[in-house]
């Protein structure tokens, strides 16, 4: 692969050679590489119309779709870099990505163009309302000569938790993107025939490697929809139907799931320590799994390792092209075996932040390892510390700073503080990871401003929902009255007490559960969600901090240990207690079925109907008994 290829060429090239092969199925919609080309070109030709050229941002705000895809190929082919906003980001998460990042336009879709418009006060254009006028667009690509696009142009922007309050972006290149692609198909080695599941959200780069995996291969595009992505069994399930062949995910999602996959060969974890059981489990013969660890900054992943059972499980080697220098706080090379920071290098180190040169100088630095500083003269500090193993690979040990991984998203513990500390009502915040259910969850510490009597709980869980993603919105609250603190002036975390208080909602009106199976659930959302007592009008997600990882697991001991039929989606259309009782009803052999009424003999219903009812139905159904007869008798009377 020539370095001086942008990555919109990859998917060109397959175009080219591959124009009848399924490129993207979601549901009933598929197109071939040649239809996504010429929906991309289209669309290009109606964002040239307003300006977007070379050198422009464009916001991508669309739900999990074909849509993103023509939309990401379109600005890239114009030498346009994008913005790809999750749907699910707060508003005025949106606002500030759009803005920071200096995008002249925004593509949507009906469904979140309300929301668009009121995060953007730019462009906007709408899927659906561009419909006649992309369709009768040339499906004519443009050569680079026309475009000017050259690998080291901007292909995207996507934004990670900051330490100061705000997401920060991070700035990369088309050929960054174009050398993680090359050096990761060498290990994953995807072909043609095979079929990638796409579930990551845009926002997260992990979508990327599924993306590109496909479209530099010739290779078809599974999209999961949002309401399947969220459920273990579900995405198993429409892995086995659609044939998928090439499974990413992150070891919390895996761990959810209970169905064998036969179908897939290649398994990818990442975002997250992977368990030695798990590789024990899922790496069996037929399949080969990877654990790949790396940071956005270094675009996607930079290291590999393959799994096998019983053998313990690092993060493995840099990918060709990628460099790994584990150092130490001045940047001198560790001993061998020693820990140190580990800094990257290579091909996949990217531009920077946008917009904040001080947070890029201090992450991205002149590489001091002389033997490689004339392939990379910069690296990356990640944060992670790591050790070289007697094998010659790298052995995650931990982080040296205050950042964790939730639900595989990076969290900035800083970024969750800031925002706590910008409440009007609060003093000094902290906030720590813990673990609760074999999942890692957040806990914050608050002191009350002086003057301020008691914590408005509700308003400050709008005040959080408003500015951070859902994972990134604690789902404990302890009020204290000081911060314990080292004698540097530093929180000490060793001595804050435990998490006991969920950030639930405290005007609420306790409704207690009636029927049998309320009563199941109301015990199964007790116990995984860590609240004395819920009621039945609660909302799983708004009221009680439920989270999708929550409610699989909650679909997961109800249907194992009550014996209910319920799916993770029933759960998102039916948020309540009552709601969901209601929509589960009462499966033949559930455990709790004392409210079902007892099944009454025909004549009991009859004699329940009331007497003038009773007769006028016999005297109707004779009247029509008589009409059929003489119907029926008439060819012989005549």
């Amino acid at each position: 692969m020539s370095e001086q290829t942008c990555l919109h060429e990859l998917f060109e090239a397959r175009v080219d050679t591959h124009p009848e092969h399924l490129a993207v199925a979601f549901g009933e919609r598929c197109l071939t590489y040649g239809e996504l080309e010429q929906h991309a070109n289209q669309l290009g030709q109606v964002l040239r119309a307003h300006r977007v050229t070379r050198g422009a941002v464009v916001g991508i705000y669309l739900t999990r779709s074909e849509r993103p895809l023509i939309a990401m190929l379109a600005c890239l082919k114009l030498g346009a870099a994008y913005v790809p906003i999750d749907a699910q980001y707060p508003l005025e998460r949106v606002r500030h990505m759009m803005e920071e990042a200096g995008a002249s336009l925004m593509v949507t879709e009906a469904e979140l163009s309300e929301q668009a418009r009121a995060s953007y006060e730019g462009p906007i254009l709408v899927f659906e309302e561009l419909a006649k006028e992309i369709s009768e667009q040339s499906p004519g690509r443009w050569p680079r000569a026309e475009t000017g696009v050259e690998p080291e142009d901007l292909c995207y922007i996507i934004y990670t938790s900051g330490s100061t309050g705000k997401p920060k972006g991070v700035m990369v290149e088309h050929r960054n993107v174009v050398g993680f692609v090359d050096a990761f198909n060498e290990v994953c080695r995807i072909e043609p025939d095979d079929r990638l599941y796409q579930g990551f959200s845009l926002g997260f780069d992990g979508s990327v490697e599924e993306i590109w995996m496909a479209l530099s291969s010739g290779a078809a595009l599974v999209v999961g929809p949002q309401e399947v992505s969220r459920s273990g069994s579900d995405v198993a399930r429409l892995i086995e139907e659609n044939r998928v062949t090439f499974f990413s995910t992150v070891p919390t999602f895996l761990a959810m799931i209970e169905e064998a996959m036969p179908s897939v060969r290649l398994l990818v974890v990442s975002g997250e320590q992977c368990p030695q059981q798990m590789v024990d489990r899922w790496a069996v013969e037929g399949r080969r799994m990877l654990n790949v660890y790396g940071p956005t900054e270094a675009t996607v992943n930079t290291t590999a390792f393959e799994c096998h059972a019983n053998r313990p499980v690092t993060i493995g080697r840099p990918l060709r092209g990628y460099q790994a220098h584990i150092l130490d706080k001045d940047l001198q090379q560790m001993a061998a075996g020693e820990p140190g920071e580990l800094c990257i290098g290579g091909v996949g180190v990217t531009r920077g932040y946008v917009n904040r040169a001080e947070a890029t100088a201090a992450a991205f630095v002149e590489n001091p390892c002389a033997e490689t500083a004339v392939q990379s003269p910069r690296l990356y500090r990640t944060g992670d510390l790591v050790r070289e193993t007697d094998d010659g690979e790298l052995e995650f040990l931990g982080r040296i700073d205050r950042q964790v991984k939730i639900r595989g998203y990076r969290v900035e513990l800083a970024e969750v503080e800031a925002v706590l500390r910008d409440h009007p009502d609060l003093r000094a915040a902290t906030t720590q990871a813990f673990e609760r259910n074999s999942r890692q969850e957040l806990a914050s510490y608050v002191v009350l401003e002086d003057g301020v009597d008691a914590l408005d709980r509700d308003g400050l869980i709008g005040w959080l929902r408003d500015r951070l993603p859902d994972y990134m919105v604690p789902s404990f609250l302890e009020l204290l009255e000081d911060l314990p603190t080292l004698a540097s002036g530093k929180v000490d975390s060793s001595r804050l007490p435990p998490p006991t208080t969920p950030l639930t909602r405290s005007n609420r009106e306790m409704i207690s559960p009636r029927t049998g199976i309320e009563i199941q659930i109301a015990e199964v959302w007790q116990r995984l969600l860590g609240v004395e007592q819920v009621s039945i009008g609660e909302d799983f997600f708004v009221d009680l901090g439920g989270h999708s990882l929550v409610a699989a697991q909650m679909v997961s001991v109800l249907r194992n240990e009550c014996e209910l039929e319920v799916a993770v989606r029933d759960v998102y259309q039916h948020p309540t207690i009552r709601e969901l009782a209601e929509r589960v009803g009462s499966p033949a052999g559930t455990k709790a079925n004392s409210d079902v009424a007892p099944r009454l003999a025909s004549g009991e219903v009859f004699e329940t109907v009331p007497l003038l009812t009773r007769w006028c139905c016999v005297g109707l159904q004779s009247l029509s008994l008589l009409f059929f007869f003489c119907l029926g008798a008439s060819p012989v009377v005549f």
